[in-house]
């Protein structure tokens, strides 16, 4: 008798929480499914998290982003900054998502929905596991819905799965939870490149106005004729779109023997970077500044266009603020094309010398 009063305690348990998982937080009878929150506890607090993991098959760890004060940083790397985009969008979908009907609690047909534990390793679920404080909730996510909108899902430490309203973007490489952009600057803006090599060869490319289509090569180089005007003005993008494949404190680098670079834009940004080539491994680091000289004058005719020029320097002063609090004390690692394409020498965009 008391083993059977056991039992049915457990059955009343696991109902219960059945019912949790499935009903609304208020407790009302008369809604439909579709309008049950899947995480109704937690859904109004969800700003509130301040510690996301991304666990795969094998239990593998995957990313594990940390808030610090206002900003998100991933822990594999050192705390660099996460990709905030793509971090809100994921929880916004969690607090949001509801259920549209539940599915099977049997864990013979978890692999069906892909919601299995991912303590196997062949699981094809992937486990977002978030907290806001000492509170923890975990969710497997698993397959997307054939034929309709939706995605499967399954609370950790609960038997059912459900099918909910949203789908879910939860990649599973640690580079794609990190703000992969290092800088873009539009090869449109930029005024001078400048490109040294610790042998010493140089490479100068300008442009006297914005206006101007092409880059003209300047110092010696001026006085050859260059391969092709594309091979010119192609340095003129070097730091346009440019993304990072790795990244780790450039205090660890070595940056003896550094190619370095200084663009000029025509608002008086400045970037300087060091460029080196370890084994196969290609890494970068930035610095900006505004090198541009203080507006002065007391013409009352100026004042307009002094506050203008004075309003455009206080952009740029900005704009390298935020440039260095993203970039100063990182080494990023780039695609040897890019690294290629950063570091030319004279002979990469001359004719050859023809013999006498």
């Amino acid at each position: 008798m008391k083993r059977s009063f056991i039992y049915l305690a457990v059955l009343t348990l696991v109902a219960l929480a059945v019912v949790v998982f499935l009903v609304p937080k208020d407790g009302s009878s008369g809604k439909s499914a579709g309008e049950t929150l899947l995480l109704p506890a937690i859904a109004g607090q969800i700003n509130d998290v301040d510690r996301v993991e991304i666990v795969t098959a094998g239990s593998n760890t995957v990313a594990t982003l940390v808030k610090d004060n206002t900003q998100w940083g991933v822990e594999q790397m050192g705390g660099y900054r996460a990709d905030w985009s793509k971090l809100q969008g994921l929880l916004a979908a969690l607090a949001q998502a509801r259920v549209i009907e539940s599915k099977t609690d049997n864990p013979e047909y978890y692999d069906r929905l892909g919601v299995e534990d991912i303590t196997a390793e062949d699981a094809g679920s992937v486990l977002v596991r978030f907290s806001i404080g000492d509170q923890t909730t975990a969710v497997l996510v698993g397959n997307q819905s054939q034929g309709r909108k939706g995605q499967y899902v399954r609370l950790q430490d609960m038997p059912l799965s459900a099918l909910v309203d949203r789908e879910f973007e939860v990649p599973r490489q640690l580079i794609e939870w990190a703000d992969s952009s290092i800088i873009d600057i539009n090869s449109s803006e930029v005024a001078e490149i400048e490109i040294i090599h610790p042998s010493s060869e140089r490479v100068l490319a300008m442009r006297i106005s914005a206006d101007q289509t092409d880059f003209n090569l300047a110092g010696p180089l001026a006085l050859r004729e260059p391969k092709s005007s594309w091979a010119v003005n192609s340095l003129g993008s070097v730091f346009t779109m440019l993304n990072m494949e790795t990244v780790r404190p450039a205090s660890s680098i070595d940056w003896k023997g550094a190619v370095k670079i200084r663009v000029l834009s025509f608002s008086g940004l400045e970037i300087l970077a060091d460029l080196v080539q370890l084994e196969d491994e290609y890494l970068l680091r930035l610095h900006a500044s505004h090198p541009a000289s203080v507006v002065k004058g007391n013409n009352e005719s100026l004042d307009g266009q002094l506050e203008i020029e004075k309003q455009a320097q206080d952009d740029v002063a900005r704009m390298v603020e935020e440039i260095n609090l993203k970039v100063d004390g990182w080494a990023y690692g780039i695609s040897k094309q890019k690294f290629d394409a950063m570091v030319k020498k004279p002979e990469d965009l001359l004719k050859p010398l023809e013999t006498p």
